[in-house]
């Protein structure tokens, strides 16, 4: 068996290169799992535009804003990409917001993103609400969804 001296050490020759290989065998997963990485970072802040954006709608709908002026304060805030949808009930609105995963985890799979929120229907200055105040404020009348993404169709 021959040896090679490399830095005072004996480094038989049947192990020269060993450690390019590894590397090269190791590169690809070490490049994917940090895509993996900032994908995913990518879809926490996507989640939060889009719990922004159905807060942001969810009060403008309370104050009385019509359905198209809320479905644009979402998709300034979340992206023309989002899907907003805007209902009412019992005094209340409710803004979800949903929209793919941002990144390769959005192509490689059917995960989307999601938040909702609502908020008490505000009442008119002078009407059964009182002398003007809101049904509801800013600070308490707005509740959010959970935000978390799901996988579905």
């Amino acid at each position: 068996m021959r040896c090679e001296k490399s830095r005072g050490h004996a480094v038989p020759e049947s192990d020269r290169g060993a450690v390019t290989v590894e590397t090269a065998v190791i590169m690809p997963a070490l490049v994917l799992l940090l895509a993996v990485l900032l994908a995913a970072a990518a879809a926490g802040m996507t989640t939060v535009r889009f719990e922004e954006a159905a807060r942001a709608s969810a009060r403008a709908a309370a104050r009385g804003e019509n359905t198209a002026v809320v479905e644009r304060t979402a998709r300034e805030i979340a992206g023309d990409g989002a899907s907003v949808v805007v209902g009412a009930a019992a005094g209340r609105v409710t803004v979800a917001v949903s929209g793919p995963a941002p990144g390769i985890l959005g192509r490689w799979s059917d995960w989307r993103l999601d938040a909702d929120a609502s908020a008490a229907v505000e009442s008119p200055p002078g009407g059964p609400g009182g002398s003007g105040g809101s049904g509801g404020s800013d600070s308490g009348g707005t509740d959010t969804g959970s935000g978390a993404g799901h996988a579905g169709p």
